[in-house]
Protein backbone atom coordinates (compact mmCIF):
# COMPACT_ATOMS: atom_id res chain seq x y z
CA UNK A 1 0.00 0.00 0.00
CA UNK A 2 1.49 3.19 -0.93
CA UNK A 3 2.85 5.61 1.70
CA UNK A 4 1.09 8.62 2.29
CA UNK A 5 2.97 12.09 1.63
CA UNK A 6 2.97 14.38 4.18
CA UNK A 7 1.64 17.09 2.17
CA UNK A 8 -1.62 14.28 1.47
CA UNK A 9 -2.11 14.62 5.83
CA UNK A 10 -5.23 16.53 6.47
CA UNK A 11 -4.17 19.75 8.58
CA UNK A 12 -6.22 20.57 11.46
CA UNK A 13 -8.95 22.65 11.88
CA UNK A 14 -8.13 26.42 12.43
CA UNK A 15 -8.56 27.20 15.92
CA UNK A 16 -10.19 30.90 17.13
CA UNK A 17 -7.57 33.03 19.26
CA UNK A 18 -9.31 34.79 22.02
CA UNK A 19 -8.52 38.28 21.82
CA UNK A 20 -8.63 40.96 24.58
CA UNK A 21 -10.58 43.78 24.42
CA UNK A 22 -7.49 45.84 25.35
CA UNK A 23 -5.51 44.92 22.05
CA UNK A 24 -8.47 46.16 19.97
CA UNK A 25 -7.50 49.86 19.03
CA UNK A 26 -10.53 52.35 20.23
CA UNK A 27 -12.29 52.95 17.12
CA UNK A 28 -12.49 57.39 16.06
CA UNK A 29 -15.62 58.75 16.93
CA UNK A 30 -17.13 59.04 13.11
CA UNK A 31 -17.97 62.47 11.60
CA UNK A 32 -21.82 62.32 11.72
CA UNK A 33 -23.76 65.24 10.13
CA UNK A 34 -24.69 66.41 13.44
CA UNK A 35 -21.38 66.79 14.54
CA UNK A 36 -20.14 68.50 11.15
CA UNK A 37 -23.03 70.78 11.13
CA UNK A 38 -22.81 71.72 14.87
CA UNK A 39 -18.92 72.83 14.54
CA UNK A 40 -19.54 74.76 11.72
CA UNK A 41 -22.14 76.51 13.96
CA UNK A 42 -20.05 76.80 16.77
CA UNK A 43 -17.00 78.39 14.28
CA UNK A 44 -19.60 80.95 13.10
CA UNK A 45 -20.82 82.21 16.09
CA UNK A 46 -17.22 82.03 17.70
CA UNK A 47 -16.30 84.17 14.63
CA UNK A 48 -18.86 86.02 15.36
CA UNK A 49 -18.30 87.39 18.78
CA UNK A 50 -14.43 87.99 17.68
CA UNK A 51 -15.71 90.44 15.01
CA UNK A 52 -18.05 91.82 17.71
CA UNK A 53 -15.05 91.99 20.39
CA UNK A 54 -12.43 93.33 18.10
CA UNK A 55 -13.92 95.30 14.85
CA UNK A 56 -18.02 96.15 15.11
CA UNK A 57 -17.08 97.07 19.25
CA UNK A 58 -20.55 98.27 19.49
CA UNK A 59 -23.37 97.16 16.94
CA UNK A 60 -23.01 93.78 15.75
CA UNK A 61 -25.53 94.29 12.56
CA UNK A 62 -26.85 97.72 12.18
CA UNK A 63 -28.20 98.84 15.43
CA UNK A 64 -28.38 95.75 17.34
CA UNK A 65 -26.33 95.57 20.64
CA UNK A 66 -25.38 91.77 21.03
CA UNK A 67 -25.26 91.17 24.86
CA UNK A 68 -24.62 87.85 26.63
CA UNK A 69 -28.32 86.31 26.48
CA UNK A 70 -27.80 86.89 22.51
CA UNK A 71 -24.48 84.83 22.63
CA UNK A 72 -26.31 82.09 24.54
CA UNK A 73 -29.19 82.06 22.47
CA UNK A 74 -27.36 81.60 19.28
CA UNK A 75 -25.39 78.98 20.61
CA UNK A 76 -28.84 77.43 21.15
CA UNK A 77 -30.07 77.81 17.94
CA UNK A 78 -26.71 75.61 16.47
CA UNK A 79 -27.49 73.19 18.76
CA UNK A 80 -31.22 73.10 17.64
CA UNK A 81 -30.05 73.10 14.03
CA UNK A 82 -27.74 70.43 14.30
CA UNK A 83 -29.55 67.49 16.80
CA UNK A 84 -33.08 68.73 15.67
CA UNK A 85 -33.18 70.04 12.01
CA UNK A 86 -30.27 67.42 10.52
CA UNK A 87 -31.93 64.40 12.17
CA UNK A 88 -35.51 65.54 10.41
CA UNK A 89 -33.80 65.81 7.28
CA UNK A 90 -31.83 62.92 7.64
CA UNK A 91 -35.00 61.12 8.01
CA UNK A 92 -37.43 62.46 5.61
CA UNK A 93 -39.25 59.39 6.45
CA UNK A 94 -39.95 60.37 10.48
CA UNK A 95 -40.39 64.13 9.36
CA UNK A 96 -43.12 63.04 6.81
CA UNK A 97 -45.17 61.01 9.64
CA UNK A 98 -45.04 64.06 12.16
CA UNK A 99 -45.98 66.18 9.06
CA UNK A 100 -48.68 64.18 8.23
CA UNK A 101 -49.82 64.07 12.02
CA UNK A 102 -50.22 67.80 11.99
CA UNK A 103 -52.24 68.12 9.45
CA UNK A 104 -54.57 65.35 10.19
CA UNK A 105 -55.11 67.23 13.66
CA UNK A 106 -56.75 70.86 14.15
CA UNK A 107 -55.90 71.45 17.54
CA UNK A 108 -52.48 70.67 16.98
CA UNK A 109 -51.98 72.01 13.46
CA UNK A 110 -53.31 75.37 14.71
CA UNK A 111 -51.22 75.59 17.98
CA UNK A 112 -47.91 74.72 15.57
CA UNK A 113 -49.12 77.88 13.27
CA UNK A 114 -49.46 80.18 16.48
CA UNK A 115 -45.99 78.94 18.14
CA UNK A 116 -44.60 79.57 14.34
CA UNK A 117 -46.39 83.10 13.99
CA UNK A 118 -44.43 83.64 17.76
CA UNK A 119 -41.36 82.47 16.50
CA UNK A 120 -41.01 84.24 13.08
CA UNK A 121 -42.35 87.51 15.01
CA UNK A 122 -39.52 87.02 17.60
CA UNK A 123 -37.20 85.90 15.64
CA UNK A 124 -37.33 87.74 12.26
CA UNK A 125 -39.66 91.06 12.50
CA UNK A 126 -37.95 92.27 16.02
CA UNK A 127 -34.62 92.86 13.98
CA UNK A 128 -35.78 94.25 11.32
CA UNK A 129 -38.63 96.62 12.53
CA UNK A 130 -36.48 98.18 15.24
CA UNK A 131 -37.31 100.14 18.16
CA UNK A 132 -39.16 103.05 17.32
CA UNK A 133 -38.65 106.41 18.92
CA UNK A 134 -40.53 107.86 22.00
CA UNK A 135 -43.71 110.00 21.32
CA UNK A 136 -45.44 110.78 24.30
CA UNK A 137 -47.42 113.54 22.32
CA UNK A 138 -49.43 110.17 21.04
CA UNK A 139 -49.64 108.99 23.79
CA UNK A 140 -52.39 106.14 24.62
CA UNK A 141 -53.42 106.12 21.65
CA UNK A 142 -56.75 103.90 21.37
CA UNK A 143 -56.56 101.18 18.89
CA UNK A 144 -58.35 101.19 15.55
CA UNK A 145 -61.79 101.17 15.52
CA UNK A 146 -62.22 102.23 19.63
CA UNK A 147 -62.20 105.74 21.00
CA UNK A 148 -60.44 106.77 24.94
CA UNK A 149 -60.59 110.02 26.33
CA UNK A 150 -57.76 112.49 25.47
CA UNK A 151 -55.71 113.61 28.67
CA UNK A 152 -52.84 116.36 27.53
CA UNK A 153 -51.95 114.37 24.78
CA UNK A 154 -52.28 114.78 20.74
CA UNK A 155 -54.86 112.50 18.76
CA UNK A 156 -54.05 110.99 15.07
CA UNK A 157 -57.68 110.14 14.33
CA UNK A 158 -60.68 112.00 14.73
CA UNK A 159 -61.12 114.29 18.21
CA UNK A 160 -64.79 113.14 19.31
CA UNK A 161 -66.47 116.24 21.69
CA UNK A 162 -67.97 114.60 24.77
CA UNK A 163 -69.81 116.30 27.88
CA UNK A 164 -68.72 119.03 29.19
CA UNK A 165 -64.22 119.60 28.10
CA UNK A 166 -64.17 115.96 27.62
CA UNK A 167 -62.77 115.17 24.47
CA UNK A 168 -62.71 111.70 22.91
CA UNK A 169 -59.73 110.16 20.34
CA UNK A 170 -60.55 107.41 17.65
CA UNK A 171 -57.92 105.10 16.99
CA UNK A 172 -56.49 104.79 13.37
CA UNK A 173 -54.67 102.28 11.64
CA UNK A 174 -51.31 104.17 12.05
CA UNK A 175 -51.32 102.88 15.36
CA UNK A 176 -53.71 99.53 14.58
CA UNK A 177 -53.35 98.14 18.49
CA UNK A 178 -52.60 101.46 20.27
CA UNK A 179 -49.93 102.96 22.02
CA UNK A 180 -48.13 102.45 25.79
CA UNK A 181 -47.61 105.56 28.33
CA UNK A 182 -44.69 106.52 25.97
CA UNK A 183 -46.55 106.76 22.61
CA UNK A 184 -44.85 103.55 21.62
CA UNK A 185 -47.03 101.36 19.65
CA UNK A 186 -48.44 97.78 21.19
CA UNK A 187 -47.73 96.10 17.93
CA UNK A 188 -44.04 96.65 18.57
CA UNK A 189 -44.01 95.91 22.06
CA UNK A 190 -45.76 92.31 21.06
CA UNK A 191 -43.37 91.42 18.93
CA UNK A 192 -40.22 92.26 20.86
CA UNK A 193 -41.94 90.07 23.69
CA UNK A 194 -42.39 87.52 21.52
CA UNK A 195 -38.30 87.59 21.12
CA UNK A 196 -38.03 87.42 24.87
CA UNK A 197 -40.85 84.12 25.18
CA UNK A 198 -38.72 82.90 21.67
CA UNK A 199 -34.94 83.15 23.49
CA UNK A 200 -36.66 81.44 26.62
CA UNK A 201 -37.87 78.81 24.42
CA UNK A 202 -34.56 78.42 22.13
CA UNK A 203 -32.43 78.68 26.03
CA UNK A 204 -34.61 75.69 27.46
CA UNK A 205 -34.86 73.05 24.61
CA UNK A 206 -31.16 73.55 23.76
CA UNK A 207 -29.67 73.16 27.01
CA UNK A 208 -32.05 72.19 29.85
CA UNK A 209 -33.93 69.72 28.01
CA UNK A 210 -31.36 67.36 27.06
CA UNK A 211 -29.77 67.64 30.85
CA UNK A 212 -32.83 66.44 31.98
CA UNK A 213 -33.37 63.81 29.82
CA UNK A 214 -29.76 62.54 30.41
CA UNK A 215 -29.85 62.44 33.95
CA UNK A 216 -33.44 61.03 33.80
CA UNK A 217 -31.62 58.15 31.42
CA UNK A 218 -28.39 57.86 33.35
CA UNK A 219 -30.28 57.03 36.38
CA UNK A 220 -32.75 54.67 34.75
CA UNK A 221 -30.82 52.64 33.00
CA UNK A 222 -27.33 51.85 35.65
CA UNK A 223 -29.77 52.04 38.66
CA UNK A 224 -27.78 51.85 41.72
CA UNK A 225 -25.29 54.21 43.42
CA UNK A 226 -25.64 56.89 40.49
CA UNK A 227 -29.55 56.63 40.40
CA UNK A 228 -29.01 57.21 44.23
CA UNK A 229 -26.73 60.37 43.74
CA UNK A 230 -28.88 62.19 40.80
CA UNK A 231 -32.24 61.91 42.74
CA UNK A 232 -30.61 62.86 45.69
CA UNK A 233 -29.12 66.15 43.70
CA UNK A 234 -32.60 66.55 41.75
CA UNK A 235 -34.42 66.64 45.52
CA UNK A 236 -32.20 69.06 46.55
CA UNK A 237 -32.76 71.42 43.61
CA UNK A 238 -36.37 71.05 43.74
CA UNK A 239 -36.11 72.61 46.97
CA UNK A 240 -34.31 75.54 46.10
CA UNK A 241 -37.25 78.38 44.85
CA UNK A 242 -35.88 79.64 41.88
CA UNK A 243 -37.47 83.17 42.67
CA UNK A 244 -35.18 83.92 45.46
CA UNK A 245 -32.29 82.72 43.61
CA UNK A 246 -32.89 84.82 41.10
CA UNK A 247 -33.05 87.70 43.90
CA UNK A 248 -30.27 86.96 45.48
CA UNK A 249 -28.90 87.10 41.74
CA UNK A 250 -30.46 90.22 41.00
CA UNK A 251 -29.03 92.42 44.44
CA UNK A 252 -25.86 91.16 43.04
CA UNK A 253 -25.71 91.54 38.91
CA UNK A 254 -28.59 93.38 38.24
CA UNK A 255 -32.02 92.37 36.18
CA UNK A 256 -31.02 89.95 33.32
CA UNK A 257 -32.46 87.74 31.38
CA UNK A 258 -29.56 85.64 31.01
CA UNK A 259 -29.70 85.39 34.93
CA UNK A 260 -33.60 85.10 35.05
CA UNK A 261 -33.03 81.86 32.58
CA UNK A 262 -29.95 80.40 33.99
CA UNK A 263 -32.16 80.28 37.55
CA UNK A 264 -35.44 79.31 36.69
CA UNK A 265 -33.90 76.86 33.73
CA UNK A 266 -31.52 75.27 36.03
CA UNK A 267 -33.72 74.60 38.92
CA UNK A 268 -37.17 73.81 37.10
CA UNK A 269 -35.85 70.39 35.00
CA UNK A 270 -36.14 67.97 38.03
CA UNK A 271 -39.41 67.41 37.62
CA UNK A 272 -38.62 65.90 33.82
CA UNK A 273 -35.38 64.25 35.03
CA UNK A 274 -37.96 62.36 37.49
CA UNK A 275 -40.77 61.34 34.74
CA UNK A 276 -37.94 60.43 32.27
CA UNK A 277 -36.67 57.93 34.87
CA UNK A 278 -39.31 55.86 35.82
CA UNK A 279 -40.25 55.55 32.22
CA UNK A 280 -37.03 54.35 31.67
CA UNK A 281 -37.17 51.68 34.60
CA UNK A 282 -40.10 50.31 32.96
CA UNK A 283 -38.71 50.05 29.70
CA UNK A 284 -35.42 48.54 30.85
CA UNK A 285 -37.18 45.60 31.29
CA UNK A 286 -38.97 44.67 28.83
CA UNK A 287 -37.98 42.07 26.79
CA UNK A 288 -36.36 43.52 23.42
CA UNK A 289 -34.44 45.81 26.14
CA UNK A 290 -33.04 42.87 27.69
CA UNK A 291 -32.20 41.18 24.27
CA UNK A 292 -30.10 43.82 23.36
CA UNK A 293 -28.36 44.19 26.56
CA UNK A 294 -27.62 40.40 27.01
CA UNK A 295 -26.00 40.31 22.88
CA UNK A 296 -23.26 43.60 24.22
CA UNK A 297 -25.48 46.65 23.82
CA UNK A 298 -24.10 49.65 25.19
CA UNK A 299 -25.89 51.85 27.28
CA UNK A 300 -25.78 54.60 24.64
CA UNK A 301 -27.26 52.11 22.57
CA UNK A 302 -29.75 51.00 24.66
CA UNK A 303 -30.98 55.00 25.07
CA UNK A 304 -31.07 56.28 21.80
CA UNK A 305 -32.22 53.24 19.68
CA UNK A 306 -35.07 51.30 22.44
CA UNK A 307 -35.15 53.97 25.07
CA UNK A 308 -36.11 57.16 24.39
CA UNK A 309 -38.08 56.12 21.25
CA UNK A 310 -40.19 54.96 23.60
CA UNK A 311 -40.50 57.37 26.09
CA UNK A 312 -41.56 60.46 24.27
CA UNK A 313 -45.04 60.06 25.02
CA UNK A 314 -44.10 61.22 28.40
CA UNK A 315 -41.49 63.50 27.87
CA UNK A 316 -42.88 65.91 24.64
CA UNK A 317 -45.95 66.72 27.20
CA UNK A 318 -43.30 67.21 29.68
CA UNK A 319 -41.03 69.76 27.73
CA UNK A 320 -44.06 71.67 26.47
CA UNK A 321 -45.70 72.22 29.93
CA UNK A 322 -41.53 73.41 31.07
CA UNK A 323 -41.90 76.00 28.07
CA UNK A 324 -45.07 77.23 28.88
CA UNK A 325 -44.12 77.22 32.95
CA UNK A 326 -41.19 79.43 32.16
CA UNK A 327 -42.51 81.54 29.71
CA UNK A 328 -45.36 82.54 32.35
CA UNK A 329 -42.15 82.56 35.29
CA UNK A 330 -40.46 85.30 33.13
CA UNK A 331 -43.37 87.36 32.43
CA UNK A 332 -44.28 87.47 35.94
CA UNK A 333 -40.80 88.32 36.92
CA UNK A 334 -41.13 91.25 34.65
CA UNK A 335 -44.76 91.82 35.93
CA UNK A 336 -42.84 92.89 39.23
CA UNK A 337 -40.43 95.02 37.69
CA UNK A 338 -37.59 92.74 38.45
CA UNK A 339 -36.39 92.67 34.56
CA UNK A 340 -33.80 94.01 32.48
CA UNK A 341 -36.11 97.85 31.30
CA UNK A 342 -34.00 97.64 28.10
CA UNK A 343 -35.38 94.19 26.89
CA UNK A 344 -39.79 94.34 25.99
CA UNK A 345 -41.31 91.85 27.98
CA UNK A 346 -45.19 91.04 27.60
CA UNK A 347 -45.13 91.01 31.64
CA UNK A 348 -43.72 94.25 32.18
CA UNK A 349 -46.05 95.41 29.43
CA UNK A 350 -49.46 94.19 30.78
CA UNK A 351 -47.61 96.19 34.05
CA UNK A 352 -47.43 99.04 32.00
CA UNK A 353 -51.53 98.77 31.27
CA UNK A 354 -52.33 98.83 34.91
CA UNK A 355 -50.12 101.36 36.42
CA UNK A 356 -51.74 104.11 34.09
CA UNK A 357 -51.93 107.34 36.53
CA UNK A 358 -53.48 109.81 36.01
CA UNK A 359 -55.58 107.76 33.89
CA UNK A 360 -57.49 104.47 34.93
CA UNK A 361 -56.39 100.94 34.01
CA UNK A 362 -60.18 100.35 32.30
CA UNK A 363 -59.85 103.59 30.57
CA UNK A 364 -56.48 102.45 28.10
CA UNK A 365 -57.44 99.00 28.66
CA UNK A 366 -55.35 97.65 25.50
CA UNK A 367 -52.04 98.15 27.12
CA UNK A 368 -52.72 95.00 29.46
CA UNK A 369 -54.71 93.27 27.59
CA UNK A 370 -53.54 92.47 24.43
CA UNK A 371 -50.16 91.13 25.42
CA UNK A 372 -52.34 89.24 27.82
CA UNK A 373 -53.98 87.63 25.40
CA UNK A 374 -51.23 87.14 23.84
CA UNK A 375 -49.35 85.38 27.26
CA UNK A 376 -52.39 83.36 27.25
CA UNK A 377 -52.45 82.50 23.51
CA UNK A 378 -48.58 81.01 23.74
CA UNK A 379 -49.31 78.91 26.71
CA UNK A 380 -52.21 77.39 25.00
CA UNK A 381 -50.65 76.90 22.31
CA UNK A 382 -47.34 75.43 24.24
CA UNK A 383 -50.21 72.84 26.32
CA UNK A 384 -52.30 71.69 23.29
CA UNK A 385 -49.04 71.52 20.96
CA UNK A 386 -47.54 69.24 23.62
CA UNK A 387 -50.47 66.67 23.45
CA UNK A 388 -50.82 66.72 19.68
CA UNK A 389 -46.93 65.98 19.45
CA UNK A 390 -47.25 62.86 22.28
CA UNK A 391 -48.89 61.15 19.47
CA UNK A 392 -47.01 62.14 16.49
CA UNK A 393 -43.47 61.21 18.02
CA UNK A 394 -44.74 57.78 19.75
CA UNK A 395 -43.65 55.54 17.37
CA UNK A 396 -46.05 52.75 18.34
CA UNK A 397 -48.75 55.47 16.99
CA UNK A 398 -49.46 55.19 13.57
CA UNK A 399 -51.12 58.55 11.69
Amino acid sequence: MPSMDESDEPSEPPRFQRVEWAEIAPRRRRATPERIAFALGVAVVLGLFLYDAYVAHVYLVGSWEATPVDWAVMLAAVCLAAYGVVPAIQRPRSARRVIRAVRTRTALLGSAAALGLVAVLGLVAAPVLGEPSLAFNYAYQPPVGFTARIYNTGCLGEVLRGPGITRYCRGTLYYPLGTNYRGQPLDYLLISGARTAVYVVAFTAAFIVPLATAVGVAAGLRGGRLDDLLMAYVDVQVSVPALFLYFVGYMYFGPSLLLLLLTFGLLSWGGIARLVRSEVLQRREDGYVRLAHSLGASDRYLATRHVLPNVTNTLVPAVFHLFAVLVVAEAGVAFLGFSDIERHSWGSTIAEGLSTDPMYPHEVWWVSTVPALALAATVVAFKLAGDGLRDAFDPRTEN
